[in-house]
């Protein structure tokens, strides 16, 4: 009994961080729940096009867990932002204009396309922000669009761990 904590520490220091991730009753959850996100869009009117939507997490060092996911659930607006349909991401390590490294991503829809299940293929490492690309081409009507957002940590049965709401406005061109 005396050498099991000793092993069990050494093993844990070398065992890779975004492999690692708290269980609980054999589920995989955070250290520490990201609480950085937000929401980009560059073209803020309605049915502007070349539209992007730019969903940016950062993950803090301390999560001890990879991230596997994103859940996104539209809490407001009047219609779905993603109002043409669904659309499949892109992904890359860094924030939008400062382009990083790609992350396999994939995205489905529910719904009425107000709810999205964001999946990576390979885990996003403690520490490093990552950004989801939409390219919607056209931006939706005029509104607010607001969005819950959850991480989900990389491994088996995650728990999904609420980061807070995002939100993107979206402007008529219409004179008052």
């Amino acid at each position: 009994m005396q050498l099991f904590f000793p092993a069990l520490a050494a093993a844990l220091l070398l065992t890779p961080s975004q492999a690692l991730a708290i269980e609980i009753n054999g589920r995989a959850s955070f250290v520490a729940v990201p609480t950085k996100a937000k929401l980009i869009n560059y073209s803020s009117y309605a049915f502007a096009g070349g539209a992007k939507f730019y969903f940016v997490i950062e993950l803090p060092q301390g999560a001890d867990a990879g991230l596997g996911g994103i859940s996104l659930r539209q809490i407001r607006g009047v219609q779905p932002a993603f109002y043409y349909g669904p659309i499949q991401p892109k992904a890359f390590l860094g924030v939008p204009r400062h382009f990083g490294e790609a992350v396999p991503v994939s995205a489905s829809f529910k719904d009425g396309n107000r709810s999205i299940a964001i999946s990576f293929g390979e885990p996003v490492a403690p520490g490093a922000k990552v950004t989801v690309v939409f390219n919607v081409r056209k931006n939706p009507p005029a509104g607010l669009y607001v969005y819950s957002m959850s991480a989900i940590p990389w491994g088996a049965n995650p728990i999904p761990q609420s980061v807070g709401v995002v939100q993107m406005s979206i402007f008529s061109r219409r004179p008052f």
